[in-house]
This record gives structure tokens, C-alpha cells and sequence, in this order.
């Protein structure tokens, strides 16, 4: 499937490290860049700002429409960075433009809806890069995304999250509340390590299911997806791994073996977490 259409321009850095992507007609003003994130794609009101490091000085940039989502690996590899965003669609295009403000590229998109949009990034040389811009149409906004980068420079597919078959597991409150716990730990410990292994999403979901129980006593089922129960598992095992053996460690080995004991031998091949 080849993208519906392309433009090609190039962006000569001369003093401001980035580049914007517009989908507005109604450019806004030049932004206050004390302001700004260090991220290499940034929000600034519904345009995204591209930082393009410091020591860049030509920027090949290739712009794609897609009909749906583009194949994640692109020919050649060799990528530094591939990253994700959500852009707004207003007026049915896309502009590059200079920070200077010269537009250097602009593509027609399919219609006014929402479009995901994924960066490509390939150093050249120090002083030379090169841009792949792939945007295709999404019902809703996601959260952006960097993908991690394997041997051959090239970004490693996310996890698959579309099955919906769920399992329900009896706990008492109090192991709901240890599981909740530790899973929003592990998230942001694996946030701050980078998420290679891609759970934190599923950790926070898993977190917004549970909530946290108030009133103490009694049993709660708990519906989870397989992958869910499966992120689970690899949490209370590397969590109670971490520090000594006490008393709270002990009820997260329990709360392991109940969830072990109800669903474990219905839960898919394969590890989530770790070499």
C-alpha cells in the first residue's frame, strides 16, 4: 500500500534549533522557546514544533499521506529516533515551515479528521538529517510515543493490546491495594528506565481498573485482559525481588500465587518483562 500522496523540502538551519509542522491556516505567532520542552516533538497551540539538536544544519524532510496506518519498519533503517504525536487537521493540510518562517513543503491530507503523525529521524552526517514524516487518520487522540530502536536501526513494533479476552480473578481489598500499588510503582520506574519493554501503559491501565479500595474486608473479582494478568505477574515477581524480605514483600508473593492460582494456566505464551 503506497501513501496517497508525498512533498518533498528541505530546512536550512541557520540560529533557531527546530522546525514547525502546521495543519492550521491561522499561523501562530513565532513561540516563546524559553518555554519549551527538550522533547523532539513538542506542542505549541495545535502546530508541532520540531527540535532538531544543536548541531544540525540541513534537514531533508519527505512528507506522506497515508489512507491507514503505514507500515512501522521503512526500508534502509539506520534511524536514530522514530516518535509519534497527534495532530489536529483543520484545514486539510500540512505545512513545513523554516523557524524563520519560508514554508518549505506542504501536502494536501484526506479530510479534516484527526491524523497520527510519525517522525523518522537519520543523521547523515553531524550537520545532516534526515526527515520522514508518515501521517495517517485516527478516530481519537493517543498519547505520543517513542519507539525504541533495535540493532539495525530500526523502531520495534508495540506490543499487541487489541485482544479483548479478559479473565476475572478473586482478591481480597487489601491485595487490590498491593496490586494497584505496585503496579503505578513499576510504571514510573520504567518510565525513568525508558520502557523498553513497553508495560508502563498497561500498568497504569491495570492501576485505573483496580483504583484503590477504601473499605477494608470482603473480596472483589477483578477483570483484567490476558496481557493485563500477564504484566501482573512480572510485576509482583520483579517487585518482590527488589529488597528485603518482610512482611510486605510476603503479601506480594500472595497476591502472586492467588492470581497464579486462577488464571496462570489460561494466560498466552511468553514473557512481557525482561530478557
Amino acid at each position: 500500500m503506497p501513501p496517497l500522496a508525498s512533498s518533498q523540502g528541505v530546512v536550512h538551519i541557520v540560529t533557531e534549533q527546530w522546525y514547525r509542522i502546521s495543519t492550521s491556516d491561522n499561523l501562530p505567532a513565532v513561540p516563546d522557546l524559553t518555554m519549551r520542552s527538550h522533547g523532539t516533538l513538542d506542542a505549541f497551540e495545535g502546530d508541532v514544533l520540531v527540535n532538531t539538536g544543536t548541531t544540525a544544519s540541513v534537514i531533508d524532510i519527505t512528507a506522506e499521506d497515508w489512507a491507514a496506518e503505514p507500515p512501522l519498519r521503512v526500508a534502509g533503517g539506520s534511524f536514530a529516533e522514530v516518535t509519534e504525536t497527534f495532530v489536529s487537521v483543520g484545514a486539510g493540510r500540512l505545512r513545513v515551515l523554516a523557524a524563520s518562517g519560508p514554508e518549505v513543503l506542504a501536502l494536501d491530507l484526506g479530510g479534516d479528521a484527526g491524523h497520527r503523525l510519525r517522525l523518522y529521524s537519520r543523521y547523515l552526517t553531524p550537520r545532516h538529517q534526515t526527515h520522514l514524516l508518515r501521517l495517517w487518520p485516527v478516530p481519537a487522540a493517543a498519547p505520543d510515543w517513542d519507539y525504541q530502536i533495535d540493532d539495525d536501526g530500526q523502531p520495534i513494533v508495540r506490543p499487541d493490546r487489541s485482544s479483548t479476552e479478559t479473565l476475572t480473578v478473586t482478591m481480597t481489598t487489601e491485595q487490590c491495594n498491593t496490586l494497584s500499588t505496585e503496579v503505578q510503582e513499576m510504571a514510573l520506574s520504567e518510565i525513568q528506565n525508558g520502557d523498553i519493554d513497553d508495560i508502563a501503559e498497561d500498568c497504569r491501565e491495570i492501576r485505573d481498573i483496580i483504583g484503590y479500595k477504601t473499605e477494608p474486608g470482603g473480596e472483589v473479582p477483578v477483570t483484567l485482559t490476558t496481557r493485563q494478568w500477564k504484566v501482573a505477574l512480572a510485576t509482583l515477581e520483579h517487585r518482590s525481588h527488589i529488597g528485603e524480605v518482610d512482611d510486605y514483600t510476603r503479601s506480594m508473593l500472595y497476591v502472586l500465587d492467588t492470581i497464579r492460582r486462577q488464571v496462570s494456566d489460561r494466560l498466552p505464551r511468553g514473557r512481557v518483562f525482561g530478557g
